[in-house]
């Protein structure tokens, strides 16, 4: 767990506790680079996508809730952007072995166009700053004015030696050394009081103004939550074992701990845990990272009909049967946690054989007994529609979901190909 100093570092500082049971070695801090984006974004083990998803969560929702933080940093947006996001879903493609969470994650903030709805928050941000007299952050601000004090106190200090030498040297370095020390303790204090002062006054402005921008960076930040947790739970990791820090308190999954900061110089916020979902707990999970990580215990698998075309009345006809690992249900999961739901009222327009179907075969070979069949339209890809069908528990144990394409659609998504095609 990490130490309540290390929360304090800010939006700047990915300072959230990732238990070192999980892997060897210390949780890496991020670090400025200079470099360009790798040519092949790096491949990410399970305790890396964790740390740059809570690093992800706690950047976005720094912006979503304190607009002012980041503004004028933008070294320090580039970098997090080097570091954290290009990794994790990539860049104008994704990273090798990138699995279902990840690739929907990154169909999302496409979709969202979250790179520029963030950066729409800060750059109004920065005119609100600019309309009041700030042009820079207010810590580059404050460095550069000690810099000048520490500047003008030596010149003083050589100044008075030359000009009287035969002098006590002591009481020339008094009142320099004062100035040293206590002026940029003042000048801090002045800036620190002026800059809250100007939040306090103007961040209801901006996010009134990025109103629109400013939800749907929340609703990424939530499918990031969700995506993290899951995640964690897939791997049996119990759930205690991360904090993290938010600032806004608008988001389900998680558990408050306790409050932060507050005081000045430091934002109020607050740090969470995931929370479990309905009737799990830590004893429901064993810390075994290393192992297989897939829960013994679930029976529902996917059949995904891909490549599906349809008679020229809307019929099944051809396809190709995939049945995906474990490993590769998150994409299909995520889908549908994105998607409304109609039931389909006469499923043998589609399917003649729904009743007695023969050709659609669960893993063990078994055909699959249909119980119902829902026509999805997916919020998140322009409302993208495709076909689920249930089927009864089967004699292997497994609840088989099946999926695929509808007759009407031109093109799969690229983000859904890796479902349909």
């Amino acid at each position: 767990m990490v130490s309540d100093k290390e929360y304090e570092r800010g939006p700047e500082s990915n300072g959230d506790s990732v238990d070192e049971s999980l892997t060897e070695g210390p949780v890496e801090e991020l670090s400025a680079t200079a470099e360009e984006l790798p040519p092949e974004p790096i491949k990410l083990g399970f305790k890396e996508i964790v740390e740059k998803e809570l690093g992800l969560i706690k950047v976005c929702d720094y912006i979503a809730s304190n607009p002012f933080d980041l503004i004028f940093q933008t070294k320090l947006i580039e970098k997090y952007s080097k570091e954290i996001i290009h990794p994790l879903i990539g860049g104008e493609e994704a990273p090798e072995e990138c699995d279902g969470g990840r690739l929907f994650l990154r169909e999302e903030y496409e979709q969202l166009n979250i790179a520029e709805k963030m950066q729409s928050i800060i750059t109004t941000g920065e005119s609100v700053a600019r309309q009041n007299g700030i042009k820079a952050h207010v810590q580059k601000t404050m460095s550069r004015w000690s810099l000048v004090i520490y500047a003008l106190a030596m010149v003083s200090y050589f100044g008075l030696m030359t000009l009287f030498p035969e002098a006590n040297s002591t009481f020339i370095l008094i009142p320099v050394f004062l100035i040293m020390c206590m002026g940029p303790q003042f000048l801090r204090s002045f800036f620190t009081k002026r800059w809250e002062k100007f939040k306090l006054a103007h961040t209801k402005t901006v996010l009134e103004q990025e109103r629109t921008n400013i939800q749907d960076v929340k609703t990424f930040i939530q499918d990031l939550i969700n995506d993290t947790r899951e995640r964690l739970l897939d791997n049996k990791v119990t759930l205690d074992k991360i904090q993290f820090v938010l600032v806004s308190n608008d988001y389900e999954n998680v558990q408050f701990i306790r409050s932060q900061g507050g005081t000045r110089g430091q934002p109020l916020s607050s740090v969470y845990q995931f929370s479990y979902p309905e009737g799990m707990g830590p004893s429901n999970v064993q810390s075994n990272y290393g192992k297989s990580g897939i829960p013994e215990d679930d029976n529902d698998s996917f059949v995904l009909l891909k490549n599906a075309t349809f008679d020229d009345d809307g019929t099944l006809s051809e396809y190709l049967a995939e049945y995906p690992s474990k490993n590769d249900f998150q994409l299909p999961e995520a889908l549908l946690g994105v998607s409304k739901f109609t039931s389909v009222d006469d499923p043998r327009v589609v399917i003649p054989s729904f009743q007695s179907n023969s050709r659609i075969l669960c893993e063990c070979g078994e055909p699959i007994k249909f119980t119902e069949m829902k026509s999805c339209s997916s919020a998140l890809h322009n409302n993208f529609e495709f076909y689920l069908v249930i089927g009864e528990k089967c004699k292997c144990g497994l609840n088989p979901f099946v999926l695929f394409n509808s007759p009407g659609n031109a093109q799969v998504p690229d983000g859904l190909k890796p479902i349909f095609e």
